[in-house]
């Protein structure tokens, strides 16, 4: 059995020609996927390829390095998807101090700790 532990169906690039990567999966024995949610905008497309496709699974979650322009992640932004079976776990999630530009230290903490929690 093969598992595609992390991909993002729901990009642009891929979700516009969704029937042809899924098939590509098929074609290559890939029998499961994780789809993985990035920021609360795309959260809800996670969830319905999730919920279209017997095959793919989600998680919830906002990255580390994601500018969400001074608003602050609460529970409840991911909790209301959590009831969903094909929803199986929270993330993207972790720390990433890397690029300059992301959001400070103490934010990315907060936001770390959230997701623990809630997972």
């Amino acid at each position: 059995m093969l598992v595609d532990s992390h991909c993002h169906l729901n990009f642009d690039e891929l979700y516009n020609n969704l029937d042809y990567y899924l098939q590509l999966m098929q074609n290559n024995h890939v029998d499961y996927a994780l789809c993985i949610g990035t920021r609360l905008e795309n959260l809800a497309k996670v969830v319905e390829i999730a919920n279209n496709h017997k095959h793919i699974f989600a998680t919830v979650g906002v990255h580390p390095d994601e500018d969400m322009s001074g608003r602050e992640l609460i529970a409840s932004d991911l909790t209301h998807y959590l009831s969903n079976a094909k929803v199986v776990g929270i993330g993207e999630t972790g720390l990433d101090y890397y690029h300059e530009n992301n959001p400070p230290k103490m934010v990315q903490q907060d936001r770390f700790r959230l997701h623990i929690e809630l997972a």
